[in-house]
């Protein structure tokens, strides 16, 4: 029955041209990285950004969420939440606020993560890339630095 009125209502939607909300397929995570959908908005961290890749042949998920106040927990996991972990050596950029994560083009198990220091006009921002070669001990190494404009 649900599936059947979840159908009806995309449908109708669709049809109407209105949106779906974003929460209605928002992730949650802990503070150690495992998905509950059940958190309570104070005990959870919304996922942002998740990504695949590989290393080493094996699969893995690279993935961020962010808290209420901004702060961003990055994590590590075996595709389908399996095996999660937090990734506490990371410090530069654990619980930063984040403006940017990507793929690194260039390289296949590289991201690219953005960092702020801070809220307002002209904070230190720091671009970084993280390198998942060896996954158990990821590698951090600073790109650059530069003052934002907002």
């Amino acid at each position: 029955m649900k599936t059947k009125r979840l159908l009806a209502i995309l449908t109708l939607s669709l049809t109407l041209g209105f949106s779906i909300p974003s929460y209605a397929q928002e992730k949650y995570i802990d503070n150690n990285c495992q998905q509950n959908q059940s958190l309570k908005e104070d005990d959870r961290f919304t996922v942002f950004y998740q990504s695949n890749f590989q290393s080493k042949g094996q699969s893995y998920w690279f993935y961020a969420g962010r808290y209420l106040d901004g702060g961003v927990i990055f994590c590590l996991s075996q595709p389908g939440f399996k095996k999660p972990r937090t990734l506490n050596e990371l410090k530069p950029i654990q619980f930063n606020f984040i403006d940017k994560v990507a793929k690194d083009t260039r390289n296949k198990t590289a991201f690219i993560v953005v960092t702020r220091e801070g809220n307002g006009s002209r904070v230190p921002m720091n671009e970084y890339r993280l390198n998942f070669a060896n996954v158990n001990k990821p590698t951090l190494t600073k790109l650059r630095t530069w003052k934002s404009q907002d």
